[in-house]
């Protein structure tokens, strides 16, 4: 089967369109969607055959964006927000009725973060959506850096693939902190912001509980 590959605007009106897409980011290919259609975040999970009870995470391109993923304003997110985005940091937040349970696993919170790759950040600011964001991968498979190495099982199942520079740069996904105080963070996640940098923005780092 012949992939189509997707210019910018394409790209948009398939997302406009409730289609599924892969695309690159800062890490690795994601695949996705706009969050805010629920027919399409399912339409991602089948693509991948990944456990509807597992939460997606999104990416927004700008931290204008945040208001169409949470409705819960927090000084300690916009501090991170300021010190950190766009970046490698995802922060958990109680999400906006406009995302569906689906796309939450039903915790009613999700990962969001301003994405620092520039094909991602124009995806979501021309189609004025948070676009879901998880690898490009069948579930448990690894994740490719090239749209060449996209798993053929995987792109059946999406309108197209946005291949533009700049590729995928690989190494850490994004950390990944719940906020547990006005001035303090648990990282449910280590990633390629350390603890040290969280240290040093002036926030405290609560210890994960054994076991979560």
């Amino acid at each position: 089967m012949i992939v189509s590959t997707l210019s910018i605007s394409e790209a948009v009106t398939a997302l406009k369109q409730g289609e599924v897409i892969c695309y690159p980011t800062e890490t690795f290919y994601a695949v996705g969607c706009n969050a805010l259609d629920p027919l399409a975040v399912e339409a991602v999970y089948k693509a991948k055959k990944r456990s509807g009870s597992m939460p997606l995470p999104v990416l927004i391109g700008s931290i204008d964006q945040l208001r169409l993923v949470t409705d819960v304003s927090s000084d300690i997110v916009h501090a991170l927000a300021n010190r950190f985005w766009p970046g490698s940091l995802s922060i958990l937040v109680t999400a906006s009725d406009r995302i569906s349970p689906v796309l939450t696993g039903e915790t009613g919170r999700v990962a969001v973060r301003v994405t620092p790759h520039p094909v991602a950040q124009k995806l979501c600011i021309e189609a004025g959506v948070p676009l879901v964001s998880t690898s490009a991968n069948m579930s448990g498979r690894p994740a490719v850096t090239a749209a060449s190495a996209l798993d053929p099982e995987l792109t059946e199942n999406v309108a197209g693939v946005v291949d533009l520079e700049p590729a995928p740069a690989g190494g850490l996904a994004s950390t990944l902190v719940e906020i547990v105080g006005p001035r303090a963070v648990r990282i449910v996640r280590n990633g390629a912001v350390s603890e040290i940098e969280l240290r040093t923005s002036g926030l405290a780092v609560v210890p994960r509980v054994a076991g979560a």
